[in-house]
């Protein structure tokens, strides 16, 4: 299955992310092909060539370039691949903005915040979908991922920066073509 790529601005920046849709959900196996394909192209747009054989994995899966300054992190939806690639530790992530929420959206709520006055702020600015997107982006970026608690994560009201365990990222936030999309990258300092 041949997927369609495209670039998508991320707003007010001059960066972008790569974007590959497949016309069917994919196999696991197209799945983990594509996001080798994804990761080569993001490091040969920042003028690296990465080969698959330079790809490894880590426990969870998530595709690894060995040996490399550039960070890039990837995330998958249904049909849909996003990936992005910087110069700090950078995450990303992208969920259909109509995708069915599973669990009672008190229960997710408890989970995704540390408080009930978080819960209220948030989502007087950000759907549940959106504040889940945000808070993965930076899980990712702090190479944590789920298990480092969606509820350690503060959004600023705006969307434009988050805190987890004292660090900062900027945060960029938005929606595009029915998906919530967050690229969350570490500050440092």
């Amino acid at each position: 299955m041949e997927a369609a790529w495209s670039w998508w601005p991320i707003p007010d920046t001059q960066r972008r992310v790569l974007v590959a849709r497949y016309p069917n959900l994919p196999t696991r196996v197209e799945q983990r092909a594509l996001s080798d394909s994804l990761t080569c192209r993001l490091f040969a747009d920042a003028g690296h060539v990465v080969g698959l054989d330079d790809i490894g994995r880590t426990i969870y899966g998530k595709p690894q370039v060995r040996a490399h300054q550039l960070h890039h992190s990837i995330s998958n939806t249904r049909s849909l691949s996003i990936g992005v690639v910087g110069p700090d530790p950078i995450g990303i992530d992208v969920e259909a903005l109509d995708r069915p929420l599973r669990v009672a959206s008190e229960l997710l709520t408890q989970r995704l915040f540390a408080s009930a006055s978080e819960a209220t702020v948030c989502l007087q600015h950000w759907t549940l979908i959106q504040a889940w997107t945000a808070k993965e982006a930076v899980l990712k970026a702090a190479g944590l991922g789920l298990g480092g608690g969606l509820a350690n994560v503060i959004i600023a009201p705006n969307g434009a920066a988050a805190w987890l365990h004292g660090a900062s990222y900027a945060l960029s936030l938005w929606t595009q073509e029915g998906f919530s999309i967050a690229v969350a990258e570490c500050i440092r300092g």
